[in-house]
């Protein structure tokens, strides 16, 4: 989806909020690496709106997304896994078992190639539609303990049954369901 240019102008910015943190920042996001909003910041809006992006979402039948706010994570090298997690915030509301098109989706741009070996996604596929043995063993998404990893015993940390690796390349972006569970 990012072209060669978009994707050096992209690292570039990543690079200069990335190299601004300060070091409690990182101590207080071990598992996620770091969490920087991009919410009011000028450059990522052009990610918000680039051409590839919406294709790919009127190809799923989002005609009319609307955007709600981005993060800038990024994983140091040899770091902790992410946690296992949901993104979704409604499970009060019925909407959020009966639709088979998600209410919410997250896109995530990969700005380096992403393997097993770096730290790419894992899913459980079907865990949005489905209940899996982690969704009683996770808390809510983003707590202050998951993000410093306070107990690196604690499931959300571990390899999960039917666990699958979405390897991807500089420049792809990933569309997914927020109810789906993801590390």
């Amino acid at each position: 989806v990012l072209g060669p240019d978009l994707l050096a102008r992209t690292r570039a910015e990543a690079d200069r909020l990335l190299d601004a943190l300060p070091p409690e920042h990182l101590k207080e996001q071990k598992s996620t690496g770091s969490m920087v909003s991009v919410y009011d910041d000028p450059f990522f809006a052009q990610l918000v709106a680039a051409p590839g992006a919406l294709a790919a979402l009127r190809s799923l039948g989002y005609d009319a997304p609307k955007w709600r706010s981005g993060y800038l994570i990024a994983k140091p090298p040899h770091s902790p896994a992410l946690f296992w997690h949901q993104d979704w915030w409604a499970w009060d509301e019925p909407i959020s078992y009966s639709w088979d098109q998600p209410q919410q989706a997250f896109l995530m741009y990969y700005l380096v190639d992403t393997s097993r070996d770096n730290g790419c996604l894992r899913l459980i596929a079907g865990s949005h539609r489905r209940r899996h043995p982690l969704h009683d063993a996770v808390p809510d998404a983003h707590t202050a303990p998951l993000r410093a990893m306070a107990d690196p015993a604690h499931p959300a940390y571990q390899p999960a049954q039917g666990e699958v690796d979405v390897p991807v390349t500089a420049g792809d972006l990933v569309v997914g369901d927020a109810r789906l569970l993801h590390a």
